[in-house]
């Protein structure tokens, strides 16, 4: 019995390390394992791997080799090197001072541009912050970090031909609000919020990440999104602003965000180019990066400058005038062996020089139109899928921020090659970036809660071969992963953990579905006033009754790992019923019956909207019955273009054929487009001698659009939407 006891405690861990996979950010391309093990001498470290170089590998490619007589690497540069003492790296900590399993690693990268973009503008994130987050970008092979440097909310690059850039623009005016909701400074208000970097600061970072194999490309914004450097120069905008006060802008500006650089004025190309010079001297970058986004123009077609150079260089229109001002800058950068990078709003004025654009705007589909036909080199960072602004997770958990989601499921799973590609539109395509847009960081842990683990998920999909994403391989690989981010004190979000519902209304009852990103969690949940208790997999369907609350979280291994979903379900004459006819903008008109009230974030796939047009739907109540009231839950944001409806008209009917006025109610103006985020419940008076209440089977709800935001308002003459989450009858 002993011997055997002895044989086992020998043989275990030899079996053990056989079936050991290491899983491994990102991805590499092919690994294979083989029979016996490599144990690792006190004190080594990745470093002490035998290099070899290999100059049939492409540059940043490399092969990796444990065998029972040790480690080699070979690559036929430093980077590949580099790149496998990172895989080598995320294997021994895996190993956890066991001996490392033979293998064999031959990896490369799909897409050559890997890139992930700060914007330290709208929250200056300090030099050693920036130094931490690069530290991680390289250790997951991300070879690219964008700098967003200035914006209309700060200039954050120490220029010193102009130093009012700094004194006056890297500081704006506190609002203890969301940035959405801060309101425009006032002359001589107190500036005592930003910062920015000194040349000597920027040239410590360039110089950390070039020992990391990281590229750092600067953004200095232009025409538009310039504000921060106007309001320190004021006499580079257009002369149609007169003598008014420019100040950094604290949040979205509004009109004041129309403010740009004028075209017409020789001295602004003066300006952009001693910045330039000041910004190649600290930045050796390839490419420069200078927006061209986002510009408004109407100050172009008032201001006479800019409509003589139009006449005088036969400029069709302001557009052309923006790719002509834009063509003057990228020559000037070709002219100091320099190339241009900008946002794909650029290709709208149809610039004759060559510039790499960045797709955006939803999908990219600007970008990629552009790409088909200009031929141009691109890289895309679509709002929709890598935009790290927006919520990770179920909105329910999330800190605010805007608009929808973009989850790490999303994030690693976006394939940004459509189907319809040409095998030169796959060539045009350099690769993909994640963007951090900071709007609604106020500390470093902000940044580091939007940023991971999403940069993960982003450095797998910029560097694993096409179709080989294996989801459930990934998870595994981010827990192995994630020790180390905590080591170095680096704070990541637990979204993935969190449950996603969808309630729906199903024959008077409503349908759940509860599912959570993570394959390898349970779900369980408990539904009263009946208490049921369902132990299953990463997702869940059941039937509730209206009235009821339903109470769900996340486990494994016995543990809750994701919060606590609540949704009390309520219970009136319509919840549960159909939706028979509805114009609603957004597709969620069921969510109207659904018996879960929204949030006060419009965007949490509870609210059923409509944009720039009067909402119209009829409720199918299932069988005639009597009622006495009729609500609707409904939100306004005017911050974030969403208002109340002017008027609200409910009508009745028994067939569903014949419709009669019941009731209306106006709403005053104040209400309609409150400021900041609130949410209320229009009730509608009914008038009995209109119509028979007691025998009502269809409901009919019209909604008027109340028209544009009014003059005083941050989205002063912008369109709204109209939001409204549950219609109550009783």
């Amino acid at each position: 019995m002993r011997r055997t006891a002895l044989i086992l405690c020998v043989l275990l861990p030899a079996l053990c390390l056989a079936q050991q996979t290491y899983h491994i950010i990102p991805q590499p391309k092919h690994i294979s394992y083989a029979e016996g093990a490599y144990t690792l001498p006190k004190g080594w470290t990745t470093s002490k791997a035998k290099w070899q170089k290999d100059t049939s590998l492409p540059e940043e490619a490399y092969t990796l080799s444990i065998t029972e007589k040790g480690i080699s690497i070979h690559a036929s540069t430093q980077k590949g090197r580099f790149y496998g003492e990172q895989t080598l790296n995320q294997i021994a900590c895996q190993a956890d001072g066991q001996a490392l399993r033979c293998l064999t690693i031959s990896d490369e990268p799909r897409f050559a541009y890997r890139g992930l973009m700060l914007d330290v503008v709208r929250y200056f994130i300090p030099k050693d912050e920036v130094m931490r987050i690069i530290d991680i970008a390289a250790q997951l092979k991300i070879n690219n970090l964008h700098l967003h440097l200035t914006d209309d909310n700060g200039w954050r690059m120490e220029i010193k031909k102009y130093p009012k850039l700094t004194s006056i623009g890297a500081w704006r005016v506190e609002r203890n609000t969301f940035f959405q909701n801060r309101e425009n400074p006032r002359e001589g208000e107190p500036t005592p919020v930003g910062g920015f970097y000194t040349q000597k600061e920027l040239r410590d970072i360039v110089a950390y990440a070039k020992r990391r194999h990281v590229n750092v490309i600067p953004e200095i914004e232009m025409p538009a999104h310039s504000v921060a450097a106007i309001a320190s120069y004021p006499e580079m905008t257009c002369p149609v602003m007169g003598d008014r006060f420019i100040g950094v802008l604290p949040g979205i500006g509004g009109k004041d965000a129309s403010i740009i650089y004028c075209a017409g004025n020789e001295r602004v190309y003066t300006f952009l180019q001693d910045i330039l010079d000041e910004v190649m001297s600290v930045f050796p970058s390839e490419y420069i990066h200078l927006g061209g986004d986002e510009a408004e123009k109407s100050h172009w077609k008032a201001c006479d400058r800019c409509q003589s150079l139009m006449r005088q260089e036969g400029i069709a229109d302001e557009e052309r005038l923006q790719g002509w001002f834009m063509d003057r800058i990228i020559s000037y950068l070709r002219s100091k062996g320099r190339k241009a990078m900008g946002w794909d709003e650029v290709t709208l004025g149809h610039p004759k020089e060559d510039i790499t654009i960045f797709g955006w705007q939803g999908f990219g589909q600007a970008a990629v139109k552009d790409a088909r036909e200009s031929g141009r080199q691109f890289i895309l960072t679509p709002a929709r899928k890598l935009y790290l602004i927006r919520y990770q997770g179920p909105q329910w958990f999330e800190p605010y921020t805007y608009f929808g989601n973009n989850t790490l499921h999303d994030v690693y799973s976006y394939e940004p090659i459509g189907n319809d590609w040409t095998p030169q539109m796959e060539r045009q395509l350099q690769g993909i970036q994640a963007s951090l847009w900071t709007e609604f960081c106020l500390k470093e842990a902000d940044v580091e809660y939007l940023l991971f683990p999403r940069v993960m998920a982003l450095a797998d999909n910029a560097w694993r071969a096409k179709d080989s994403a294996d989801w459930p391989a990934f998870i595994q690989a981010l827990d192995a992963f994630l020790p180390r981010l905590e080591k170095q004190g680096i704070g990541y979000a637990r979204s993935m953990f969190n449950i996603s519902h969808t309630v729906k209304p199903h024959n008077g009852q409503l349908q759940i579905e509860l599912t959570c990103e993570r394959p390898d969690v349970e779900i369980r949940y408990t539904l009263s006033p009946s208490p049921t208790v369902c132990c299953g997999s990463a997702a869940a369907s059941l039937l509730a009754a209206p009235g009821s609350t339903l109470t769900a979280a996340t486990f494994k291994n016995g543990l809750q790992v994701g919060k606590t979903l609540t949704l009390p379900l309520v219970d009136n004459q319509a919840t549960g019923c159909s939706i028979v006819k509805a114009s609603c903008t957004n597709g969620l008109a069921d969510r109207l019956t659904n018996g879960v009230r929204g949030s006060d974030r419009h965007s949490d796939f509870e609210w059923a909207g409509w944009y720039n047009t009067n909402a119209d739907f009829v409720v199918d109540l299932g069988s005639p019955i009597s009622i006495s009231s009729v609500t609707l839950g409904a939100i306004a944001n005017a911050n974030m273009t969403v208002a109340l409806p002017y008027e609200v008209c409910v009508y009745g009917s028994i067939d569903g054929q014949l419709f009669t006025m019941m009731g209306s109610t106006t709403l005053d103006t104040a209400d309609i487009f409150a400021r900041e985020a609130k949410r209320c419940d229009i009730v509608v008076p009914l008038t009995p001698h209109l119509l028979d209440l007691s025998e009502i089977r269809y409901i009919q709800v019209q909604a008027i659009h109340p028209g544009p935001i009014p003059k005083g308002y941050i989205r002063s003459g912008q369109s709204p939407w109209m939001y409204f989450d549950e219609i109550i009858v009783e």
